[in-house]
């Protein structure tokens, strides 16, 4: 099948801030240096000759926490 990569029902193909990679049947979007701009609704979309089937995921990417400090 063809499978599209959306964010907030936006097609992300082609955005070099995003990677696509499919081995085995298993679909996965690496997201570079991700921040919490990237949080939203992410959906993979496959479609062939006999239909189509998507799945939506919402991510949340928060910033960095201050943790602790060593000298």
């Amino acid at each position: 099948p063809k499978i599209i990569w959306m964010k907030n029902k936006m097609n992300i193909q082609g955005d070099p801030k995003y990677r696509a990679l499919s081995e085995q049947g298993v679909c996965t979007l690496e997201i570079r240096k991700p921040s919490p701009f990237d949080s939203g609704v992410y959906t993979c979309k496959a479609v062939n000759v006999l239909g189509e089937a998507s799945v939506d995921c919402r991510l949340e990417v928060k910033g960095k926490g201050m943790g602790n400090v060593l000298p």
